[in-house]
């Protein structure tokens, strides 16, 4: 059976470790640990808001849809690719081959979970259900106040042939993000960040953005590309549409198969916890 790997256009990379140096760098970047005399990351995030649209503008919107395409594993060929997106996290994003592979992942806000083909709905947890919300962040960078529970610019340097400024940020959830802005335009360019191979196993993925383009008066990276550190393969996602603030009453109802699975699964992490415990008081 083929396996299907972790997609999604994450992390918040619509917008959504160490110290920055030249290996650090996003692919075809470089990057210096100088932070002496760089904007602090408060003045980065607020001109990335000011280019995108800024406030108003931005939180004006509540809502995406989304449509494009998607080349990259688990699929053979370019596939299809929708995405509903809700201001208060609920998120689904679809992709399919014509008469192929099917994959739906969802966040309601509380579940996370992922339906390949016509099979069982799965609840998703660990590091994918982190990633998920993460993504399913609205707002993003623009919402970096909320999002991120420190950030810092941690140097400058060059992604796709321009000087941007690095900040390293770390989500509520804990996980450190390595974001690059553009020292001109104030776009964010790509980000690095932990994720889950389709082996389960913890690696780095790296997002170049690009193309951004006006939606409801609020620029959006229209191309994105993937890419696991130290890896040849590149994802891509390609948006050709996006609407906004459309009301269409998109269901984001979790299965209750899903609900079941995380009873379960926060059943078993007790029991663990308890079985820890018990071992370490001897």
């Amino acid at each position: 059976m083929r396996k299907w790997a972790w997609i999604v256009s994450g992390g918040a990379l619509l917008f959504g470790l160490g110290p920055v140096s030249s290996a650090a760098a996003q692919p075809g970047s470089s990057a210096t640990g100088q932070t002496q005399d760089l904007p602090a990351a408060e003045q980065i995030f607020e001109h990335f808001i000011d280019a995108i649209g800024g406030e108003e503008k931005i939180h004006a919107i509540k809502n995406r849809r989304i449509e494009g395409t998607y080349l990259g594993d688990p699929f053979e060929f370019k596939a299809t690719l929708r995405v509903w997106w809700e201001s208060d996290g609920r998120f689904h994003q679809a992709v399919s081959e014509p008469a192929g592979l099917r994959y739906n992942i969802y966040a309601n806000g509380e579940y996370t979970w992922v339906q390949v083909m016509d099979r069982e709905p799965q609840f998703l947890g660990g590091m994918q259900r982190i990633e998920l919300f993460d993504t399913a962040d609205f707002y993003g960078e623009a919402n970096y106040k909320n999002r991120y529970k420190e950030y810092k610019t941690v140097g400058a340097g060059k992604a796709q042939g321009q000087p941007v400024y690095v900040v390293r940020a770390v989500t509520k959830s804990g996980r450190p993000h390595m974001l690059y802005f553009s020292q001109e335009t104030g776009l964010l360019l790509g980000t690095r960040a932990p994720t889950m191979d389709k082996n389960g196993k913890p690696r780095e993925m790296m997002v170049r953005l690009s193309e951004y383009k006006p939606f409801g008066g609020v620029l959006y990276p229209t191309r994105l590309e993937q890419q696991f550190a130290g890896s040849k393969d590149i994802s891509r996602y390609h948006y050709t549409k996006m609407r906004v603030n459309v009301e269409d009453g998109h269901d984001y109802s979790v299965p209750p198969i899903v609900v079941e699975q995380y009873k379960k699964a926060l059943a078993n992490d007790a029991a663990d916890a308890a079985k820890k415990k018990k071992e370490e008081e001897g």
